[in-house]
């Protein structure tokens, strides 16, 4: 499968070899050197499918690319020659698709690199597809529906509630894909990842030389959304004093980019989404109370995953499907531990649980021991697991090293120890296993 890869990195040589080996595997490939070099690609207008980004670089590191680059759809894979384990969970929890530790090769990647492009190629966690359905019967997901259902031919604001990961951007891009305006463009913003300092070029844009750094005209994007949809998330974010640009544009259609003197009249439609209670937020003073009450023309809630059990089963066959895995089933067992377990991070980690699952699994079946480890290793993963024995007695949480490190015995266990059978079951070369061995210090024939 081929797709376009950007390496960051501010090693040229790592840059130039692995570049060169992605493009003989059919890849297209662009180089960025540097994080502020990765952060303009990444939020530009033509993002690729999968970026290679070194945590440690000089300037702005990978973590940083991050937070700035959270709403992207793009996969990240992120690298590390560090064997920071705290890290690479801190980059999982920031959106990045999967970490490998340096030295690597080519080789080394092409699974990843194909698992990232069939989820870039489908619906991508934190920008999912206008397609991408409501998915679950219980009574709480059907209003959703019913409300989408009402809302969507209006052109009114829509206010989206709910805990981070619970699909609020899901429910953002359905109003869309069933309004009058679905023809048009769905632009997606996450206002927990802008610096405050670029909130007013980020959405109404800047004329070149408006700003140190301003290097080219931007667009803006109230502009890019013309005749369709803003979706701002993490609204409770935005600054007041962007709070009150964002409540003119909505109120008179008209911005101003930075860096000119006229106005210009855009049609755009706001739907926005917050984890926090905004009413909370206007009474200490953090939000503005006049756009509180405009925006709240539609208010909806999305509720978190632990009181809808009845929609995990529903809901993790639908995400195995997207993660390119629809052969893969979990079993009677492990589906019980996933309605069990209270799932703090929501739907988003029960994407990153069965993601890791269905990578380690052995066969195409999934069993409830696997789905545990792989909670336990979760970064929302704590004490009140679903079999509380299979957490550590002291409470605290497995390491990916050690959940790892487990997984490997124990297939290497069921291959009687022959590191070519366990290299094939795990997905991995023989020389990757053997050298993780080595790391662990398990012996092996």
């Amino acid at each position: 499968m081929s797709g376009s890869v950007l390496i960051i990195d501010d090693d040229g040589a790592f840059r130039f070899a692995m570049a060169k080996a992605l493009r003989r595997g059919g890849y297209s490939v662009s180089e960025a050197s540097s994080g502020e070099e990765a952060v303009e690609v990444l939020r530009g207008s033509a993002p690729p499918d999968v970026a290679l980004l070194d945590l440690k670089m000089k300037g702005i590191d990978g973590l940083e690319v991050l937070r700035r680059c959270g709403s992207i759809p793009t996969s990240v894979i992120v690298l590390t020659g560090h064997g920071t384990v705290k890290a690479a969970v801190e980059a999982m929890r920031l959106g990045a698709f999967s970490f490998l530790e340096k030295p690597i090769d080519a080789n080394m990647l092409k699974p990843l690199l194909r698992q990232a492009l069939v989820e870039r190629g489908g619906e991508v966690p934190g920008a999912p597809s206008e397609t991408t359905p409501l998915v679950g019967p219980s009574s709480v997901m059907e209003e959703v529906r019913d409300f989408v259902r009402t809302v969507a031919p209006t052109d009114e604001t829509v206010l989206i509630f709910g805990e981070t990961g619970t699909g609020k951007e899901v429910v953002a891009r359905q109003i869309h894909a069933q309004s009058t305006r679905s023809d048009r463009p769905f632009v997606a913003m996450n206002a927990a990842c802008v610096p405050r300092e670029l909130f007013e070029s980020e959405l109404f844009g800047h004329k070149r030389g408006a700003f140190t750094g301003a290097q080219s005209d931007r667009l803006g994007l109230f502009r890019e959304a013309d005749r369709g949809t803003l979706f701002i998330d993490e609204l409770a974010e935005l600054p007041l004093e962007s709070q009150a640009k964002l409540l003119r544009a909505i109120e008179t259609k008209t911005i101003r980019p930075v860096g000119e003197s006229g106005e210009t009249e855009v049609d755009v439609r706001i739907v926005a989404a917050t984890n926090r209670d905004l009413w909370e937020e206007t009474q200490a003073g953090r939000f503005r109370e006049d756009l509180y009450f405009r925006l709240q023309v539609f208010p909806v809630l999305v509720r978190p995953l632990r009181e809808r059990p009845d929609d995990v089963e529903p809901l993790a066959a639908h995400l195995l499907a997207r993660l390119g895995k629809s052969d893969v089933k979990l079993d009677a067992e492990a589906l019980e531990v996933l309605r069990e377990y209270d799932w703090p991070g929501n739907v988003r980690e029960l994407l990153n649980v069965l993601r890791r699952s269905s990578l380690f699994a052995i066969s195409d079946t999934i069993d409830a021991d696997l789905v545990r480890r792989m909670i336990a290793a979760s970064v929302f993963g704590n004490a009140r697991e679903s079999d509380a024995s299979q957490a550590p007695s002291d409470g605290t949480r497995a390491s990916l090293a050690e959940v790892e490190r487990e997984h490997i015995e124990r297939v290497l266990g069921e291959m009687g120890g022959n590191i070519t059978r366990a290299a094939a079951a795990l997905g991995i070369d023989r020389r990757t296993l053997q050298r993780k061995l080595r790391g662990y210090g398990i012996e092996a024939q």
